[in-house]
């Protein structure tokens, strides 16, 4: 009965090497090491001893499997960008500091009810976090007041 044809010991160092794989021997198992975290593979045996040719070609598949998983991984998070793209611009209000004259009175005016509605009131500190500039704010402020006034109480001012 013919043998199997396997790597010689040095043919497979070699292959290792060129592929980027590393026997820890205290471990019995093999590394990637151009993998992040150095994932480990167990060998394939026969018998008691290792089947260079196949555990080469087990180590080789495995990475093909965490390459294809971290491609799957990115495609989703290419997807749910894109979905968020699409829905961002509908959800998120206008760049408020490029507002100016109704514009930007109307949007203060929102802010001010949004905020007033979730805590005490509006403070300069939350306005400028949502994008407004300090001047807009000093501009405005009367204005955007007794609109969000009105807009609240159903009443003209």
């Amino acid at each position: 009965m013919p043998r199997p044809t396997d790597l010689t010991a040095t043919a497979f160092d070699q292959q290792l090497k060129l592929h980027g794989f590393f026997h820890i021997r205290a471990e019995g198992r093999f590394a990637d090491v151009r993998a992040k975290g150095c994932p480990r593979t167990e060998p394939v045996m026969r018998g008691k001893r290792i089947d260079r040719q196949a555990t080469l070609a087990a180590l080789l598949a495995a990475r093909n499997a965490r390459a294809e998983a971290a491609a799957a991984t990115e495609a989703v998070q290419i997807e749910r960008e894109r979905v968020a793209s699409l829905i961002a611009p509908v959800a998120m209000p206008p760049a408020r500091a490029s507002l100016d004259g109704a514009e930007a009175i109307a949007q203060l005016a929102d802010d001010f009810i949004v905020l007033t509605t979730r805590s005490d009131g509006a403070a300069l500190p939350d306005l400028l976090r949502m994008g407004w500039r300090k001047s807009q704010v000093f501009e405005h402020t009367d204005a955007a007041r007794n609109l969000a006034y009105s807009r609240q109480n159903g009443a003209a001012v």
